[in-house]
């Protein structure tokens, strides 16, 4: 089964928020809703989207500084503004603080349509970072950096290797025999005690004050792990 790609529509007005809602549910994604800045990172953070569809002139935090946040994060998703301001240079800030796309209100929903399927097939190009552990963990699927809030964490290639299957997984058990298979090959002679080192070793990386209460990579007794998205 083919999953649906997500749009994540941040703006104030209940009213566009519906109208959104149905243009793109219609058109076949999956529609998730934000009010405001801070509904916006936690809808990130639970389950990033395919795409983010921001208007600029939000409560609290505008949406420039929305997009400002998540870039620094080095969330890659790519991020469609709109804005009811006229001028060039609410355009080009917009634009220069990480979003990809702009359009005026008010707008064609055919046009809005034809853009947002740009977007999404050129994000398809571009290997963006996974966001994983409660946000506190990311991993640039690219350059093979790893951060935990904030930091670089230096892995090695197999504890990287094994948080990449863990994190392709996210919110799953993944299976010790999978691990193993997907870590050290379909002939592994490796046993679970072996997968018990390494994974003892990346827990301390991502998690270094878990101590014996782990909170972001879970042992699942008897089954596999778990890392918490």
């Amino acid at each position: 089964m083919i999953q649906q790609q997500s749009i994540l529509v941040v703006d104030d007005e209940s009213g566009l928020r519906k109208l959104l809602n149905l243009l793109f549910s219609n058109a076949g994604y999956t529609v998730r809703e934000a009010s405001n800045g801070h509904e916006c990172f936690q809808q990130i953070v639970n389950k990033p989207p395919d795409l983010i569809v921001l208007d600029v002139m939000l409560p609290e935090m505008n949406g420039r500084e929305v997009v400002q946040h998540i870039r620094q994060k080095g969330i890659l998703v790519p991020i469609l503004m709109l804005t009811a301001r006229t001028q060039a240079r609410d355009i080009v800030m917009g634009l220069d603080c990480g979003a990809d796309d702009y359009m005026r209100k008010p707008f064609d929903m055919d046009e809005l349509l034809a853009r947002v399927r740009a977007l999404l097939r050129r994000s398809k190009t571009i290997i963006s970072s996974l966001v994983v552990g409660q946000g506190e963990i990311i991993i640039n699927m690219q350059s093979h950096v790893v951060t935990v809030n904030g930091s670089n964490v230096d892995l090695t290639p197999t504890e990287y290797a094994l948080l990449s299957v863990l994190a392709d997984n996210v919110g799953n058990v993944v299976h010790h025999d999978t691990l193993l298979r997907a870590v050290w090959g379909e002939d592994s002679k490796h046993d679970l005690d072996y997968l018990k080192v390494y994974i003892w070793h990346l827990r301390r990386k991502i998690e270094p004050n878990a101590g014996r209460t782990p909170r972001l990579l879970l042992t699942e007794w008897g089954v596999g792990y778990r890392l918490v998205q």
